[in-house]
């Protein structure tokens, strides 16, 4: 069966006889990891090692498997240059042979999700894997873009940060119509069911769809083989404008005259202020906004219901020249498929011209009826049809539900992925949603699904929803660490949240954490401190282990200038991962120090495992009764592997400590610390209201256990920058240098 075969089938709702299919054909991942496209990619590098002609350059920091035959340039300090085939085909023996002897092959299908696996115990990497691997191989100065193969050989790099978990942003064929940048944006998806034909690499022999599905499945399996999982990107709301579902179903898509796509943009609300959410109470500002008949006005039918003879003759010149579809309407009907824009009222960022939405109903939601008639009106849409979360219609459109509900189930069965995020999840019908999750997890119901939710007062609708963790907002707080009150912001948004929270330093969509903080120290507390969070899943995006600064995109917390922080000389001056040709900064001077401190924070992370992974531990009372507000102060119950205490039996502490001011020293006593507080907080009042550490108030002792009072000495694992295993007396006064983060434990 062809694979565009076992696509319909599961867009159709195939998904059963498709799942039964394959549960025949696939190797238990409980037993041998079904290793079938990894052979095959590290057997086909090893025939065409006599290719290999010219130089071709990689950072000598990739040459992880210690590889020999290599030589140095002048001009290319830092680099390396090899045999490609050679290399690359150690690298994969190196993966099979450390997978068959490390003894976790197949942890990456481990039960997981919110009935198996605690996800806190994971690490997770985010990678754009065509800016992950890419790199300059050549002499002539041109990025060769990531692939399949590249990223698979440089997965052991991140196992030594402890990663498990590996989120792989948009993978599917993009469009470059109306494309932002030199490349186009992976998130304007042309097709849900093909991959991106640019992740093939070209050592591997000429581009076809099967050899491209075999390299990604190549990948997985080398994921599986050393124990992480695989999180795939989808983006479900909004769609290339050229997508190919136009072909068969142009009403499945809002169109517009093409004169008035230069300069779209949906109505200014003058009566709402700047970046309201749509609700009731704004639709009737909405739709009496100046300029909404205006607006209106620019609205076209689809082109089959303007002229069906002629749409069929489009078609029929679309397929036997393969021109674009989009371009073909352009030219015969003069319309185009609206360029896509926030779902925020008076939001100033500009219109999204290279997707546009999709059309789930085929009529208005019924409020949008008092203001319009329907009738006198092409399909249109405002930011309320865009939020189908809370406005929906009542024709709904089943074709295209049904076709995006057997995506990620496709997926799944094809190429053997662990999880889903959904971007823009919030803005697609609650229903629609169940009914993914309910699909996949009747194929694995260990999947996980990671909900693109940025207010942890939202993670127990979530929850309900059947989401394991949720994005959060960690990456915007940290840039407040010297305000008053910053620990009980960061314990709202994490501990409180009844879902776990990424802890992540910077995403894809904001600016660099390397950018944001220049200053080692602070790097340092604030890293430490991302992995000693309660109820979170630490998050690496592409780039910070190198201490990157060049944005991936400007989507969050940034604006245009925010794109120009590297030097004017530098090649990716200005250039957005998004939309650009971009590689990473492999030779970064700071590279070594920011990957050893990940390293670091990984195996002290693990360390303390069992404590730091459920929430229960965690000791909010004690960690906010600090008074001195130069300090941040974590403390847990200490649990380790080999305890196994009684109900309530009181094993000791571990905490966390830091002083966050980076001019002064402060002298604390550990002793007092940890007796500073006892009893139980309750999550919800660590809302507005309660007050900031530092309050007397707030450091009272509850009602509850009794805090412990004996403590005589100290077991210090780090201070000073270092590892160490050290026992410090309790009870001593100790000064804490500018910046200066302690981790230690008591016991009972």
């Amino acid at each position: 069966m062809s694979r565009s075969k076992r696509a319909l089938l599961f867009a159709v709702g195939g998904f059963s006889a498709c799942a039964e299919m394959y549960r025949q054909k696939r190797i238990s991942i409980h037993g041998d990891v079904a290793m079938e496209n990894l052979r095959f990619i590290a057997e086909l590098l090893e025939k065409k090692k006599e290719e290999s002609t010219g130089v071709y350059f990689i950072p000598e920091k990739w040459n992880y498997c210690g590889f020999t035959e290599f030589s140095r340039q002048e001009g290319r300090e830092g680099e390396i240059t090899l045999n490609p085939y050679a290399f690359f085909s150690r690298c994969l023996q190196s993966i099979l042979e450390q997978g068959g002897t490390s003894g976790i092959a197949g942890a990456g299908t481990d039960r997981a999700g919110a009935d198996g696996e605690n996800l806190c115990r994971r690490t997770i990497y985010g990678m754009l894997v065509r800016a992950h691997s890419a790199w300059n191989h050549y002499e002539n100065g041109e990025i060769i873009s990531g692939s399949f193969l590249k990223s698979l050989c440089l997965l052991p790099l991140l196992q030594t940060l402890g990663v498990d978990i590996i989120y792989l942003l948009p993978v599917c064929d993009y469009s470059e119509e109306y494309k932002k940048g030199e490349l186009g944006s992976p998130y304007a998806i042309k097709n849900f069911y093909k991959l991106d034909e640019n992740l093939h690499d070209e050592l591997l022999g000429e581009y076809s769809e099967e050899l491209l599905s075999q390299e990604f499945k190549a990948f997985i399996e080398g994921c599986h083989l050393l124990g992480m999982k695989v999180i795939l990107d989808f983006v479900f709301r909004t769609a290339s404008r050229d997508n190919d579902l136009i072909i068969d179903h142009p009403d499945w898509f809002y169109w517009i005259d093409k004169e008035a796509a230069a300069g779209f943009h949906p109505p200014v609300v003058e009566k709402e202020k700047k970046l309201t959410t749509v609700q009731d109470r704004v639709l009737d500002n909405l739709y009496n906004s100046p300029g909404i008949d205006e607006y209106l006005s620019k609205f076209r039918p689809s082109p089959e219901q303007i002229d069906a003879g002629r749409w069929q003759k489009v078609k029929e010149r679309q397929a036997q020249s393969g021109k674009n579809i989009l371009t073909l309407v352009e030219e015969e009907f003069g319309i185009t498929t609206v360029p896509g824009f926030s779902d925020i009222i008076n939001d100033p960022q500009p219109p999204w011209t290279d997707v546009t939405y999709l059309r789930y109903y085929f009529d208005l939601h019924p409020k949008a009826r008092q203001y319009v008639a329907e009738e006198e009106h092409p399909p249109f849409i405002l930011q309320d049809g865009a939020c189908l979360n809370l406005y929906q219609g009542e024709q709904l459109n089943k074709g295209l539900w049904d076709y995006i509900v057997g995506v990620i189930p496709f997926y799944q069965q094809e190429y053997g992925i662990d999880g889903a995020r959904i971007d823009m999840g919030h803005a697609l019908p609650a229903t629609l949603i169940r009914e993914i999750l309910t699909k996949v997890r009747a194929g694995n119901p260990r999947f996980i699904f990671w909900s693109e939710e940025f207010s942890a007062e939202n993670a127990g609708a979530a929850r309900e929803g059947g989401f394991d963790f949720i994005t959060g907002s960690l990456w915007h707080l940290y840039k407040y660490h010297r305000a008053a009150g910053f620990q009980r912001k960061f314990l709202r948004e994490s501990w409180a949240a009844e879902l776990p929270v990424a802890a992540a330093p910077e995403t894809a969509d904001t600016p660099r954490f390397a950018w944001r903080f220049g200053d080692k120290r602070l790097r340092e507390l604030l890293i430490l401190l991302n992995y000693f969070l309660p109820n979170t899943v630490p998050f690496i995006n592409n780039g910070l282990e190198l201490a990157e600064i060049q944005p991936m995109n400007l989507g969050l917390d940034n604006t245009e200038e925010g794109r120009f922080v590297l030097e004017a000389t530098d090649p990716l001056y200005g250039k957005l991962a998004f939309f650009d040709r971009y590689c990473l900064h492999w030779l970064n001077p700071d590279r070594d120090w920011i990957e050893e401190l990940l390293a670091k924070a990984a195996r002290l992370r693990g360390r303390f495992i069992e404590t730091l992974a459920v929430k229960e531990n965690f000791l909010p009372e004690i960690s906010c009764g600090v008074k001195e507000r130069k300090l941040l102060f974590f403390c847990y119950r200490l649990r380790l592997p080999e305890d196994s205490p009684a109900e309530g039996e009181d094993r000791g502490r571990l905490f966390f400590l830091a002083n966050k001011d980076l001019q002064d020293p402060v002298t604390v006593n550990f002793g007092e610390l940890l007796t500073g507080g006892a009893g139980e907080l309750e999550a919800g009042s660590l809302d507005a209201g309660t007050p900031d550490a530092g309050d007397p108030e707030a450091s009272g002792k509850m009602p509850g256990e009794t805090g412990k009072t004996d403590i005589k000495n100290i077991r210090v694992v780090y201070a000073g920058g270092e590892e160490r295993d050290e026992e410090w007396p309790a009870g001593e006064a100790r000064t804490l240098n500018p910046g200066e983060v302690v981790i230690g434990y008591t016991t009972a």
